[in-house]
Parts: C-alpha cells; sequence; structure tokens
C-alpha cells in the first residue's frame, strides 16, 4: 500500500545509510497505463513521488529487481528514479552446477 511504502522510506531515511530493496517491482508498479485497478496506480505514484523526494545527499539507495523489466511503469526508469540496470543473464552449464553445488553441500547424493 501507498502506507507501507512511505513508511519504508521515513525508516531508511531514520536509520540511514539504508538500502531499500523492492522484489517483483513489476507486481507493484507496473505500466500505469496497463492496470485496471486504481490502487496500482497509486501506488505507482507514490513510489515516484518518494523517489522524486529524496535529496541527493541522502544516504539511501532504492534498488529494484523484476524478471520483467518492459512491464514497468516508464516513468520509474527515467534518470534520477531507477536509471541504471544490470542484467544478469541465465548461468551457462557450469554455473549451473556451481550453483547446485552449493545449494547441494550439506546433502548426501549418488555419484550420478
Amino acid at each position: 500500500s501507498e502506507s507501507n511504502l512511505r513508511k519504508a522510506f521515513e525508516e531508511a531515511d531514520k536509520n540511514s545509510p539504508a538500502i531499500i530493496f523492492i522484489d517483483e517491482l513489476d507486481a507493484i508498479a507496473p505500466k500505469r497505463e496497463k492496470t485496471h485497478g486504481e490502487v496500482e496506480r497509486r501506488i505507482v505514484s507514490q513510489l515516484l513521488t518518494l523517489m522524486d523526494g529524496m535529496k541527493k545527499s541522502s544516504h539511501v539507495i532504492v534498488m529494484a529487481a523484476t524478471n520483467r523489466p518492459n512491464s514497468i511503469d516508464p516513468a520509474l526508469r527515467r534518470f534520477g528514479r531507477f536509471d541504471r540496470e544490470i542484467d544478469i543473464g541465465i548461468p551457462d552449464a557450469t554455473g549451473r552446477l556451481e550453483i547446485l553445488r552449493i545449494h547441494t553441500k550439506n546433502m548426501k547424493l549418488g555419484d550420478d
């Protein structure tokens, strides 16, 4: 909700330096012209207002993640908001094997 967003930004500001991390940004900030509900539009507007209200001297960084960057409201991708994007691609076979090893290091596995 808009209230929760405001609280998160206020709390981060009070406890700065801080990072606000929003996972699955597309779920709370979809393109406004494609949303059917007023709630989604208000949340996007609130997020834009909060990000625009951050001072340059603020020691709060706002980061977000999404699997669907083209579904995010374009206003959020403008300079001064989420203006830097890092594309983290799919790991190759070696990377996938390393991830599997990390997550199964304490498990008994067969040789195959």
